[in-house]
């Protein structure tokens, strides 16, 4: 059996215990034996649920033998966790980013032993519409490639400028990095390196915490360029991300819940010509209702079904992403830059 130690009940914690219990349904043999949150009321209830014990310090949580320890809190105390996880000889999967600067990315690279596992939770990765797009992008379906586009939302709620979410200090940064350091290691994924920075903009004049809330990054790769647009004052959950070839394009839509199901539509150049419309022109390759990235990307990293089509973001991923993202942040005008962290 596979044991899970998590590290971080809330909002992602819960999404890693019901990816457990979907894999436990797959009839793989994996538990999550113990958990650690001091700031989870219901972590009594939840250890009811799910058949976990849960511990009253962080390194009680560790002391616990574990195939893999999740790390699922907020970003200002993740990196001593994985810290601490890492110097315990642990497997690690940490949700993104990897740490919330350079220099914090820095300390989990020096406390790693050499050829020890560590994952970053990239979980779009493992998004059937995103995977099968990806797959048709590297196997020519469109051609010579010639752009990317990346968009997403938040919609956000009232109250969101009293979390740690939306604080410059303890989240790391703002839009572009949570949810945009998505964005960014799908960039990485579609268009491989090394990439530039074109050009940045952002906006923060809403919630007025220092951040910035709506941004975007033009890059340029070797073969083909990007555009990422992601806010957290969209007011309405979008996902969107758009493959152009010579021959014929890719587009992915939703990636779940208030987003939308994840459609990825298929076309050819000027199917219209074949065709009563554009759209009966399209093909519809993916229409999921995108629940599972999480249980695919645990899988993945427990090696526990067939290698995915994407591979988890290991540890060399995760550190050049942050790269990525400090590129970008650079090119921020200095009015909307956020302080800085680590």
């Amino acid at each position: 059996m596979k044991r899970l130690t998590l590290i971080g009940a809330g909002l992602i914690g819960q999404e890693r215990l019901k990816a457990v219990e979907t894999l436990r349904e797959r009839g793989h043999s994996v538990r999550v034996t113990t958990a650690f949150d001091p700031y989870q009321p219901r972590l009594g209830d939840l250890a009811k649920l799910h058949g976990f014990t849960p511990r009253a310090t962080l390194g009680e949580a560790l002391d616990q033998p574990a195939d893999l320890v999740v790390i699922a809190c907020p970003h200002d105390v993740a990196v001593d966790c994985a810290c601490q996880a890492i110097e315990k000889g642990h497997t690690v999967l940490m949700e993104k980013p990897i740490g919330r600067s350079p220099a914090e990315t820095d300390r989990i690279v020096h406390a790693a032993r050499t050829g020890q596992p560590f994952f970053v939770g990239f979980n779009y990765r493992f998004m059937p519409g995103i995977a099968r797009l990806w797959r048709d992008w590297h196997d020519g379906q469109f051609g010579q490639p010639i752009s990317l586009r990346l968009q997403m939302g938040h919609g956000g709620r009232p109250g969101d400028e009293k979390t740690w979410k939306l604080d410059p200090v303890r989240c790391g940064g703002g839009a572009l990095l949570d949810p945009g350091i998505h964005l960014l290691d799908l960039c990485r994924l579609f268009l491989g390196e090394p990439l530039l920075v074109q050009g940045v903009t952002a906006w923060r004049g809403f919630w007025k915490t220092g951040i910035e809330e709506d941004a975007q990054a033009l890059l340029a790769g070797s073969t083909a360029n990007a555009s990422v647009d992601v806010s957290v004052v969209r007011w309405r959950s979008s996902f969107d991300l758009f493959a152009l070839g010579s021959d014929g394009y890719g587009h992915v839509t939703g990636r779940g819940r208030s987003y939308g199901r994840q459609i990825y539509r298929r076309g050819p150049r000027w199917g219209w010509q074949a065709a009563p419309n554009q759209a009966a022109s399209e093909t519809v390759v993916v229409d999921d209702a995108c629940e599972d990235s999480f249980a695919r990307e645990l899988a993945g990293c427990l090696k526990l079904e067939e290698p995915p089509v994407i591979p988890p973001a290991d540890m060399l991923d995760g550190v050049a992403v942050m790269q990525l993202y400090a590129l970008v942040r650079s090119h921020l005008p200095s009015s909307h830059g956020n302080p800085p962290v680590g």
